[in-house]
């Protein structure tokens, strides 16, 4: 599923954690490929420089005290410049992403020395749907789903248009959806296999952006202003399957 290299670093983080009394998620490239690997393990992972970590973090003290115990385990080192990366034995690059009570009403965190500001909307709004996952024997973390990939990303891409793999990697989420999650779609979600016409190129991806956009909206019925703000992403960007994640998100 992962590399030994990444089993080793996530179970230093989760000790570290454990002491702290800390929650937290995989988010990101790496959580996408072990969704991938728990449904088809023959769904072909794609390549990734680092591991995005979500942290419910309460101020920015909290914060720092966590950077500072993973420091002091000597497995992991600081970025020069960059308050939320650090390396874990100079190989493995980590984005330590805090979210929680440390976000201010723009759902913004402002970090010092050095000075970082980062826009964290929908990571408290996917954490309680985070799957556990048995990665080895001994560690069990929890994963963000595709679903909520999908919301974060949409929100990243949406924030820096620029980012254009955020749209690429939604798009690869949608083509191996129906491998990974059939069975949920043909006992709960069955119905929409009737919305569309079988016979269009795209029915099975319409299908399952329809489901995911039903998805999304669960992650979101507590946040109505985030989940207008998806619907005018969606909104803007008229394609077909865009059009059908938006009618998901509308279903619920």
């Amino acid at each position: 599923m992962l590399t030994q290299p990444l089993l080793n670093m996530l179970a230093g983080l989760e000790k570290v954690f454990a002491k702290l009394d800390i929650d937290f998620y995989l988010v990101g490239a790496v959580a996408r490929d072990i969704q991938f690997s728990l449904k088809d393990e023959n769904i072909r992972a794609r390549a990734t420089e680092d591991v995005d970590i979500a942290v419910m973090v309460s101020d920015q003290a909290q914060y720092t005290a966590i950077k500072n115990a993973l420091i002091a385990s000597g497995e992991f080192t600081a970025h020069e410049t960059e308050a939320i990366k650090l390396y874990y034995q100079n190989a493995i690059e980590i984005d330590l992403l805090p979210f929680g009570d440390i976000e201010n009403e723009q759902r913004e965190i402002k970090l010092t020395d050095p000075m970082f500001i980062l826009n964290m909307p929908g990571f408290s709004e996917v954490f309680p749907y985070a799957e556990a996952v048995q990665l080895s024997e001994e560690l069990n973390i929890r994963v963000c789903t595709l679903e909520g990939i999908i919301l974060l990303k949409l929100i990243a891409n949406n924030d820096r248009p620029s980012r254009t793999k955020d749209i690429t990697d939604i798009e690869h989420i949608i083509a191996n959806y129906f491998d990974i999650s059939d069975a949920d779609i043909y006992s709960d979600h069955f119905e929409v296999m009737d919305y569309y016409d079988t016979k269009d190129r795209e029915y099975i991806p319409l299908v399952c952006a329809r489901v995911i956009g039903r998805k999304i909206g669960q992650l979101l019925q507590e946040s109505r202003e985030l989940h207008e703000r998806i619907a005018k992403i969606l909104i803007g960007r008229p394609t077909t399957l865009w059009n059908a994640m938006l009618d998901g998100l509308n279903d619920n």
